[in-house]
Order: C-alpha cells, then sequence, then structure tokens
C-alpha cells in the first residue's frame, strides 16, 4: 500500500490521520541504535493545517476542527508564514512543577464557548509540541523519519506555547530515564528509516512506559 497522501487539490491541503503507536518493551541493545527516543507526552493529539495564508486550522484525529477550542495557536502561522505545511503534534497542559496533566488538559478540552475558552487561555494555558512535519510544499510522509525531522529541525518553530521538542539519540534506557526526571512517564521509540503511516498503527513507533521497561 502506498504512503503517499492524495494531491493537495488547489486552495486545500491534504487530509492526513496521525500516524499510531504500538505499546511494548525498549528496543534490545542490537537494535536500540536504530531509533530515535521522543517523550511520551500523553496529551491531545493534533494535526495543524498551514495553508500560506496566515491561518491555521487544527484537526483532532478523527477529523473535527478543534480550532476555535485553542485560540492561542493561531500564532503558528507567525512563525511558520510559508510554505503550505500539515505538522502532526500534540497539545499539553503543565502543572506548577512542569509536568504534563492530563487532569488539566481534560478541563480544557471540556470548553467550547468563546468565552469559557477566552478565560481558560490564563488559567489553563496549553502548548503544542509539534514533532513531524506531514507535508511542506509537498508531501513529505514517504521521506524517513530522519529526512522529516530535519526538515522539522530546519523550521526553527517556537514561540508562545510552540516547541519541536528533543529526539535523542540515545540508549533507551538513557532516553526513559531522562524522561522520568522530567516528570513524564515514558518515551515513544521511533525508527530512523520508517516513512509516516497516516491513520495506521505501525511497529516503527514503540510507546514505552516507565512500567513496561522495568518488568
Amino acid at each position: 500500500m502506498s504512503v503517499h497522501p492524495p494531491p493537495a487539490s488547489h486552495g486545500a491541503l491534504p487530509s492526513l490521520t496521525p500516524m499510531l503507536a504500538v505499546v511494548g518493551p525498549p528496543p534490545g541493545p542490537e537494535t536500540e541504535a536504530e531509533y530515535a527516543y521522543e517523550t511520551l507526552w500523553n496529551g491531545a493529539r493534533v494535526i495543524a493545517h498551514l495553508p500560506g495564508d496566515g491561518n491555521v486550522r487544527l484537526l483532532s484525529p478523527t477529523g473535527l476542527d478543534i480550532t476555535a477550542q485553542y485560540p492561542e495557536f493561531q500564532s503558528l502561522a507567525d512563525v511558520l508564514p510559508a510554505p503550505e505545511a500539515v505538522l502532526d503534534g500534540e497539545i499539553i497542559t503543565l502543572d506548577s512543577h512542569g509536568h504534563a496533566s492530563v487532569e488539566q488538559l481534560q478541563q480544557r478540552m471540556s470548553l467550547h464557548h468563546s468565552d469559557a475558552v477566552a478565560h481558560a487561555r490564563e488559567d489553563l494555558p496549553v502548548h503544542l509540541m509539534i514533532f513531524d512535519v506531514l507535508y511542506l510544499g509537498e508531501p513529505t510522509v514517504h521521506l524517513p523519519y530522519t529526512s522529516r525531522r530535519d526538515l522539522l529541525d530546519d523550521l526553527a518553530l517556537a514561540g508562545p506555547g510552540i516547541a519541536v521538542p528533543a529526539a535523542w539519540p540515545a540508549s533507551a534506557a538513557q532516553a526513559l530515564e531522562q524522561a522520568h526526571t522530567e516528570g513524564f512517564e515514558g518515551v515513544v521509540a521511533k525508527r530512523l528509516t520508517s516513512p509516516y503511516l497516516p491513520g495506521r498503527r505501525s511497529r516503527d513507533w514503540i510507546k514505552i512506559k516507565h512500567l513496561v521497561a522495568d518488568t
């Protein structure tokens, strides 16, 4: 099956659903160097569409338009004014210790009225962690992880509440220790050679939790 999305029509970006990870143990010593390791956020997955006209459209994994719930992320168009792009990321909230808070995120996700959302921007601030680029003027999903990551790093996406998180070229144990130190419950191991498979769950991405690693 081809991993290429259908070509975008004029004025429209390709409709893509997120690639998913399997839950499993860390790669063994003989294969762990074949992966990069990213923080397991446990946030709300989001696909960001930037058509290059100053607008941002945020879609949930099921294709629901959630743009109005997170008006602060319109600033993404300022840090990436061009070219057209589709980005994969996760929305999180942080507690007073700087750790991801599922409870606070659920509170924010439950708000839909514009007034409630406006107040929540102060009380329940959100952050957008962008970890993949699926389209950048042309499809990129067929590229290996390393190439997509290079493209993403070159975009230098940074702004209030917007960041590209680190990817550790480390051993699985070191990555898990780092994630634990930072207050997160695990990492996602991503095979360096893997393409992006929209809507598919693949062993090229392995979700590793501390509990799994310690058994």
